[in-house]
């Protein structure tokens, strides 16, 4: 009679204590990484907050006004792009355009609209064939530009009527309005201020 031999097997499954240990190791720098994480979308959403709150909004917009008046450039007398002011508007060459490549010469436009349905200027800019863009506004007809002479005579329109001027006026101001004051925004072109002379170039200096 031949006996049964009956063999039972138990298999015991689990995670050792290295294997606990390694795991919570890797929780542990999960958990850091993303807390540092967190703490940075935190602190952009609070200077994001800031921003829409209008508190770094006026610096902007004077960095962004000061900066295409820096790079303005004469366009040839007879070109389409010669500089030309009024108190609510003016158009002219930048190498330093805000939504552009910078360093090619760009044709800019800032202007003031005022919209009496909801009773605010807004301040706008385009530069070459895009949309206007708006890039401040403050309640009442208000604000204006201003263009200086070398003599920082100032007026309403460039160039003026009644004397000599270069192409570029020394100075453009920007009467913007912050709160209930009148924030002007000075800016001063960067390069020469009137074309250089057209030159033939076959002739031959003698």
């Amino acid at each position: 009679m031949m006996e049964r031999r009956t063999s039972s097997r138990v298999d015991v499954s689990g995670f050792t204590l290295i294997e606990m240990l390694v795991v919570l190791v890797i929780v542990a720098l999960v958990s850091g990484i993303m807390l540092t994480a967190y703490e940075h979308i935190l602190d952009i959403r609070v200077r994001l907050a800031a921003f829409l709150d209008g508190t770094d909004a006026p610096t902007l917009v004077a960095d962004w006004f000061r900066s295409s008046i820096d790079g303005l450039l004469p366009d040839q007398k007879d070109g389409d792009d010669v500089f030309a002011g009024t108190a609510q508007k003016f158009v002219g060459l930048s190498v330093a355009p805000i939504d552009g490549t910078q360093g090619v010469p760009t044709r800019i436009e800032w202007d003031l609209v005022f919209d009496p349905r909801s009773g605010r200027t807004s301040l706008r800019y385009r530069s070459g064939t895009e949309e206007s863009l708006t890039i401040a506004s403050w309640p009442g007809n208000r604000g204006g530009f201003r263009y200086c002479g070398d003599d920082l005579t100032c007026g309403d329109s460039w160039p003026p009527s009644d004397r000599t001027e270069s192409q570029l006026p020394a100075l453009i101001v920007l009467e913007a309005v912050r709160g209930n004051d009148v924030w002007p925004i000075a800016g001063a072109p960067q390069a020469t201020r009137d074309p250089p002379p057209k030159t033939n170039p076959f002739q031959s200096s003698s």
